[in-house]
């Protein structure tokens, strides 16, 4: 929603007021609304505002109650009428609309340091406590909102854009080669503390910053759970848990004016649609829902759109369809607005940046489905599982009910144990064959692949792959990628699934063969969602579009584009394949990861200009 910076100066000195002046030109671009800026001595703060429609108006920041503490914030917060109620228990008046900055001040005075853990929904903020001389500044609990920050000799200085601090001519330069190892292994990092630039670290999610008395301090304010357990006696019961707490974060993310939907064929955006429908139908938000689709109309079967119809036409939700067929990779990379404050994997990046942009005419908030496959995940194997371990009669019960609560008989996931009992991960990650020799051994990415490799060191009792997949360093990045700050689009993005209510359910319900296959989204969206829809089975493309347009147009696929030699510290771009801008002949054994040489090399000329 907002752009935040700030410095605070390590001997005292007061900041100069053309390095803040240069700090709110950097957060101008994510600012439409425009910035302002607050001077105290040795800290000062910096705000662009993103206006989304919310209501009341909220007041101007840099925000202070009493004169004394100072909140800059990027922050929607949820869960509003319980945390008025704790606050007015702890002698301090609240209400539930409050703007965020003024409930942020508020448990900032209450609980202290301990205020994060009391509030709910995405946030990065940072508050001056002048009194006491120290800097206090938290992430929310999965990342959604990003913090920066970077230590120099003089100043500590943080914001909520990277680019903010890259370009600040203070922070030293030089890339973390680390980050570039987990890149072209992964495509992203795997340290949730890292970026590109060495300088330049992230707070990670869930955690608290302070800096007082020339020491930085960080400390982690809330875990994934793994010790609350949920019990009911009917699925039913856990049905309409689910059902209200989804209904709940849905409306609590959307705006009183307008919000658009990425929408695909499947169930996870679709049902957050239908409940966003019938939120409104309540009486409890008034705003304007329109849908987005990509699909693929003649490069290859795909019937997002016939599924995607289905759901639009039904809960009459105007949606835009965009065929993508004519996508390139790489295109319009070298353009000023597919700049990115570091290297990304995406390589049809177009089709993103052209669905925000439409997206972004329409309204300020979009929502996506992210997350659903993550919450909702649990193995197939369970009845095998079941059975091998010689509870027959257990295995028969849940297959029974499955069946009764489905139609249909359960898959017993024979492949899927076969797998698991071999240990490890279910996709092994290998270090390419044309990363540098030198750099892998000084690295340690070998080490660290193999690490990977072995699966999270803590298995969850109930929900072993939930816990996993959210448990996941990728999805800092998958945010990131979302922020106005990275894309330059005036559009906050919104992400239903991960909401911590939503989450600590999920995590604390017994596993169960019945909601497998997100059997509580099916039952849950019967008479919301057509019934052909919710029995569609998950289906993923079928094939590799990078593959297929190779196929198509052979090396001139990529435009003339090829790895350059300033890759050379860390890739041996004689063995890059040509196909994907290398010189080998041999053909790309994994597209998607062997095209990543060529996302860095345009990065690194991107930088240069």
């Amino acid at each position: 929603m907002s752009g935040i910076a700030g410095i605070v100066s390590a001997g005292g000195a007061p900041v100069d007021p053309g390095r803040l002046a240069r700090m709110a030109a950097a957060l101008a671009p994510r600012a439409p609304d425009g910035t302002r800026t607050w001077s105290g001595g040795r800290c000062a703060l910096v705000h662009g505002l993103l206006l989304t429609g919310e209501e009341p108006a909220p007041p101007p920041q840099p925000f202070s109650a009493d004169g004394q503490v100072h909140v800059c914030a990027d922050a929607r917060i949820d869960g509003r009428e319980e945390l008025a109620r704790a606050l007015g228990a702890g002698g301090i008046a609240a209400a539930p609309d409050d703007p965020a900055a003024l409930l942020i001040h508020h448990a900032y005075r209450l609980w202290g340091d301990e205020c994060a853990a009391h509030l709910l929904g995405d946030f990065a903020f940072a508050l001056w406590d002048a009194p006491r001389g120290r800097l206090f500044c938290a992430r929310d609990p999965f990342g959604v909102k990003p913090f920066f920050y970077a230590r120099t000799a003089e100043a500590f200085l943080f914001s909520n854009t990277l680019g903010c601090l890259a370009a600040d001519p203070a922070v030293p330069a030089g890339l973390d080669e680390g980050w570039i190892g987990d890149f072209l292994v992964h495509g992203d990092t795997q340290d949730v503390a890292a970026t590109v630039h060495s300088a330049i670290r992230q707070l990670p999610p869930a955690h608290t910053l302070v800096v007082e008395d020339g020491r930085v301090s960080i400390r982690r304010y809330w875990s994934l759970p793994v010790d609350e357990e949920t019990r009911y006696r009917r699925p039913g019961e856990y049905v309409d848990h689910f059902v209200q707490l989804l209904r709940e974060a849905v409306r609590d993310r959307l705006p009183p004016g307008a919000a658009s939907f990425f929408l695909s064929g499947g169930r996870d955006s679709t049902s957050l649609a239908a409940l966003a429908r019938e939120t409104i139908a309540r009486g409890e938000r008034t705003t304007e829902l329109r849908g987005y689709t990509a699909y693929y109309e003649r490069l290859m079967p795909d019937r997002e759109r016939e599924f995607t119809e289905l759901a639009a036409d039904a809960l009459a939700i105007p949606t835009e369809y965009t065929p993508v067929d004519g996508y390139q990779a790489f295109e319009r990379w070298e353009t000023p607005a597919f700049r990115r404050p570091q290297p990304t994997a995406s390589v049809l990046m177009a089709i993103e940046v052209d669905q925000l942009s439409s997206a972004a005419r329409h309204g300020r908030v979009l929502l996506t489905g992210q997350g659903g496959d993550a919450v909702l995940r649990e193995t197939r194997s369970r009845l095998t599982k079941l059975a091998a371990s010689g509870r027959l009669l257990r295995a028969a019960r849940e297959a029974a009910e499955y069946a009764w609560l489905h139609g249909r008989v359960p898959r017993p996931g024979v492949r899927t144990w076969l797998h698991e009992r071999r240990g490890g991960r279910a996709w092994r990650a290998e270090v390419p064959r044309w990363v540098d020799a030198a750099f892998a051994r000084r690295t340690g990415l070998h080490d660290r692949v193999a690490a990977w490799n072995q699966g999270p060191a803590v298995v969850h009792p109930l929900r072993p792959e939930a816990y996993e997949q959210l448990a996941a360093p990728l999805w800092p990045g998958m945010f990131l990628a979302y922020d106005p700050g990275v894309t330059g689009t005036p559009v906050e993005v919104r992400h239903p699934y991960f909401d911590v209510r939503i989450v600590r359910y999920l995590l604390s319900i017994p596993p169960a063969q019945w909601y497998n296959d997100k059997g509580l989204l099916r039952i849950g969206m019967r008479g919301r969602l057509p019934e052909r829809l919710l029995r569609r089975p998950k289906s993923p493309l079928v094939d590799d579009p990078l593959r297929v347009r190779w196929l198509q147009q052979g090396d001139a696929w990529l435009g003339g584009r090829s790895v350059t030699e300033a890759v050379a510290p860390w890739i041996d771009v004689g063995r890059v394949p040509a196909a994907a801008g290398g010189r080998s002949p041999e053909p790309p054994e994994q597209w998607w990861q062997e095209i990543r040489p060529l996302a860095l090399s345009l990065w690194l000329s991107a930088q240069r200009r």
